[in-house]
């Protein structure tokens, strides 16, 4: 049975394009997709029984062949470099984003490398947050149902993070709709590839930033 996907109120929905293309890590346009089949399984909430893995092991056609353990190595790997990666571009401010962006590269794949420098993503961050005068926090992150294909050479991680801005020019953020201390979450699907036995990202698609949902009146 195919997983339920997560649904928001339409009031809980922002949709930020510019921003997002920015704020997080790129997109996959134009990047190898390894991990990419039309039969997978797309993400399901980040829910269950208590104790039970959200990893899988797939087979070609995307059908399910083993639940993995969270100890498991590869696993395990992918966790880390998912978890460094999301830190690493959702803490930052306007004085540390150049050395953030630098660090950011560092997690990608070489073709994902590329494509993103061909659209000057560096330098258009950097400027973002130096402009802007931004600061942004992670919170946390959420985990969905993720994938390893069964010869565990490439991978899927379903993910949410949430993070705030701590500050920012008060211009920039009333123009995008944006508050200081507000959570704001990003659904990422990020492919990764094992290549000389690490994990390296090569794609990330993100959805529309979203905010919770006011509170009706009287609660």
């Amino acid at each position: 049975m195919r997983p339920r996907r997560r649904t928001l109120r339409p009031a809980a929905r922002l949709v930020l394009p510019a921003l997002a293309l920015l704020l997080s890590s790129g997109c996959d346009a134009g990047a190898a997709d390894p991990a990419r089949s039309p039969a997978t399984p797309q993400a399901g909430p980040p829910t269950g029984p208590e104790n039970r893995s959200l990893w899988t092991l797939i087979g070609d056609g995307g059908e399910s062949l083993e639940t993995l353990a969270d100890d498991d190595p590869d696993v395990t790997a992918i966790r880390r470099t998912v978890v460094l990666h999301s830190g690493t571009v959702d803490d930052r401010s306007s004085t540390s984003v150049a050395g953030s962006v630098k660090s950011e590269f560092a997690f990608y794949g070489a073709a994902f490398r590329e494509s993103l420098e061909a659209q000057d993503y560096g330098a258009k961050v950097t400027a973002l947050f130096r402009d802007n005068k931004l600061v942004t926090r992670q919170q946390k992150v959420a985990w969905y149902r993720s994938t390893v294909y069964r010869d565990r050479r490439t991978a899927k991680a379903e993910m949410d993070t949430v993070f705030e801005f701590t500050a920012g020019d008060p211009g920039y953020l009333k123009k995008g709709g944006l508050a200081v201390g507000t959570p704001y979450t990003e659904h990422r699907t990020v492919s990764l590839a094992k290549q000389g036995g690490t994990w390296v990202i090569t794609g990330i698609r993100r959805t529309p930033l979203e905010r919770p949902a006011p509170q009706p009146a009287g609660q």
